[in-house]
């Protein structure tokens, strides 16, 4: 991918890295420029499923965006993030596209499920408003943002289909026919930003950005971020952090891919916390990507997975209930397997906010899927 020249977006200073000695997470490495070669394929499909199926996250190398890119994009979602907030408004998704589960724009200010000092852009993949305006620094480099976001959709997500194909023994477009171009309403590209709390929002807030809980989606695709503050739940039940690795993608598996897969590739249990002492007055910058099915899909596993029926997987997770890929985003905007994953940061209603279940309608449950309870219950 060919890097472009940048004249008018101002260049991105990336936090100082942190000097603290945190409890890291040991994540295997996806080095996806060993796929196209046969023989080294398989290889990658063996360490695609033991990774996945064991911590839920992995870096990727190897993925075709090359740094320059990289730096643009960054300078490009600094830029979109640090916009005066009245030079937002007009870019927020509206309450109409909002209710209708389209999510676009700037969220709004003031918004529920998230503290004020996070704020993101979304931009879908299949925008059903071909006029749609946004900012304009970034319409100016929307052309090469779309490239970015085609190829990781047509390239990487791609490449994750069909090695999560072979892990199940199925036909490679079997899986492929899952995620088709422009059929998902709800799989976006996000630049995003975490201000700094003060000390009274902290404590208000657990130390807790984003409280602990499971994607919904298949894969989510996060630019590796200086500013660190991302913790996953490691299978020996402590919190642990994300090393910031240059130029390296974070994936995880989400909950869709979960119900997909009867519990083999289980969803991980992540949070974003306040970053550690000599970080924390950054604003973390980043971009995501987030993998969805189509939206007519039925969230249930693969039948024709001889994987599956070995391991004896191939059964509903959830029994009481048929999600497709939209019903299962709406249900879990409105709290369906929401619990309170902090377990070491446990609740005082009287004193913590949680903006993240504010006006949920589910009954909150002790649990996620049955595949995670182990997880979180360690």
């Amino acid at each position: 991918m060919a890097a472009r020249q940048n004249t008018t977006v101002p260049k991105w200073a990336p936090p100082a890295t942190t000097k603290e000695n945190l409890d890291y997470i040991d994540l295997v490495n996806i080095d996806l420029s060993k796929f196209d070669d046969p023989l080294s394929r398989k290889e990658l499909a063996h360490e695609f499923f033991s990774a996945f199926t064991q911590d839920g996250f992995v870096t990727v190398s190897g993925h075709g965006i090359s740094n320059e890119v990289w730096d643009a994009q960054m300078d490009l979602a600094n830029a979109t993030m640090t916009m005066d907030p009245a030079a937002k408004v007009p870019f927020e998704v509206t309450p109409e596209e909002d209710e209708q589960g389209i999510y676009v724009g700037f969220k709004a200010a003031g918004g529920l499920g998230f503290h004020k000092e996070i704020d993101f852009y979304n931009m879908l993949l299949n925008d059903p408003k071909a006029d749609r305006k946004h900012p304009a620094h970034l319409i100016h480099h929307f052309a090469e943002t779309q490239k970015v976001m085609l190829h990781i959709r047509d390239d990487i997500q791609r490449k994750f289909l069909v090695l999560l194909a072979m892990c199940l023994e199925i036909p490679e477009q079997e899986m492929l026919q899952t995620h088709r171009a422009g059929q998902s309403s709800s799989e976006y590209y996000r630049y995003m930003s975490y201000a700094p709390l003060t000390p009274e929002a902290t404590l208000k807030a657990r130390g807790l950005f984003m409280p602990a809980h499971a994607d919904w989606g298949t894969f989510s695709i996060l630019f590796s971020q200086p500013v660190c503050a991302l913790q996953i739940l490691h299978k020996s039940g402590v919190f642990k952090w994300v090393e910031y690795k240059p130029y390296t993608l974070v994936v995880n598996v989400g909950q869709a891919l979960e119900l997909m897969t009867g519990g083999v590739f289980p969803a991980t249990i992540h949070r974003v916390v306040t970053p550690p002492p000599d970080q924390v007055n950054s604003l973390r910058v980043g971009i995501y990507y987030f993998s969805r099915p189509n939206d007519d899909y039925s969230l249930l596993p693969f039948k024709n997975s001889p994987v599956l029926k070995k391991l004896g997987k191939d059964k509903p997770l959830d029994p009481s209930v048929t999600y497709n890929t939209v019903q299962f985003l709406e249900a879990k905007k409105h709290g369906y397997l929401k619990p309170d994953l902090d377990f070491d940061r446990p609740r005082d209603p009287g004193v913590h906010s949680d903006p993240f279940r504010e006006g949920d309608t589910f009954a909150p449950t002790e649990k996620l899927l049955a595949s995670i309870a182990v997880k979180a219950a360690t």
